[in-house]
C-alpha cells in the first residue's frame, strides 16, 4: 500500500507540459514595457489620423433641392485639393476599414497585456492588420458595388454611411469577412457541372490538346 500512494503521489508532482513556444524559437519571448508602449503609441496615433481623414474626406451636404457637387475640395494635413465624389467614397471605405481593424487590434492588444501573454510574434500582425482590413473593405466595396448597383449608378444613389459601416465591420471582423470572400470566390469560380452524355477525352485527345 505505501509503494501505491507514494506511486501516486510522483504522478500528481510531474510538470505539465508547457502550451507556450519555447524560448529559443523566433517571436516566442515576451514583450517588454517599451514595446507595448511602442506598439500602443502606433496604433492610437494611427487611429487619430484615420479618424482625421473620414472626417476630412466626408463628402459636403447636399444643399436643398440641388444635386451634390461632382467635384469638391478635401483638406488632409497641409494639402487641399479636389476630389470626385467616387474617389472619394473609395477613401471613406478605405480608411474606415483600416479604422475598424484597429479597434479590433486595441481590444486584442489590452487582453494580451492584460493577461501577460503579449509576444513579439504578435507585433507583426498589429502593425499589418490595419492595411489588411482597409484592403478587404475595399473588396467588398467593389463586391457589392459592383453586384447590387448599376454601372450607370452615381454616388448620390448609394449611401456613404451604409458603406463606411460596412467597411468598419469588414475591418473589425477581417478573418470572417475573408471566409465570405472565399466562399463568394467558391461559388463564382466553382468548375461547370458536367451533363450526363458527358464523355471524358481519351489520353490521346489529352495529348493532342497538351501539344497544342
Amino acid at each position: 500500500m505505501p509503494d501505491e500512494l507514494k506511486m501516486a503521489t510522483e504522478v500528481k508532482e510531474e510538470p505539465e507540459e508547457p502550451t507556450l513556444l519555447e524560448p529559443g524559437q523566433v517571436g516566442a519571448s515576451a514583450v517588454g514595457p517599451i514595446g507595448i508602449v511602442l506598439i500602443m503609441a502606433y496604433l492610437i496615433l494611427f487611429s487619430i489620423l484615420l479618424l482625421y481623414g473620414v472626417v476630412q474626406f466626408w463628402p459636403p451636404a447636399t444643399p436643398a433641392g440641388g444635386a451634390a457637387p461632382t467635384y469638391s475640395p478635401a483638406t488632409f494635413l497641409l494639402w487641399t485639393f479636389s476630389i470626385s465624389d467616387e474617389i472619394r467614397l473609395l477613401f471613406i471605405v478605405g480608411l474606415v476599414g483600416a479604422l475598424g481593424s484597429l479597434v479590433h487590434a486595441l481590444r486584442s492588444l489590452y487582453w494580451y497585456v492584460g493577461n501577460r501573454a503579449l509576444v513579439r510574434s504578435w507585433l507583426a500582425k498589429y502593425i499589418l492588420l490595419p492595411f489588411i482590413g482597409s484592403t478587404l473593405a475595399l473588396v467588398f466595396y467593389f463586391v457589392l458595388r459592383g453586384g447590387l448597383f448599376s454601372p450607370q449608378a452615381t454616388v448620390e444613389e448609394t449611401s456613404p454611411f451604409g458603406f463606411a459601416a460596412l467597411a468598419g465591420l469588414v475591418g473589425m471582423f477581417s478573418d470572417q469577412a475573408a471566409e465570405k470572400l472565399k466562399e463568394v470566390a467558391a461559388t463564382l469560380l466553382a468548375p461547370t457541372p458536367r451533363g450526363t452524355d458527358y464523355v471524358p477525352p481519351t489520353i490521346e485527345e489529352e495529348a493532342e490538346a497538351d501539344a497544342l
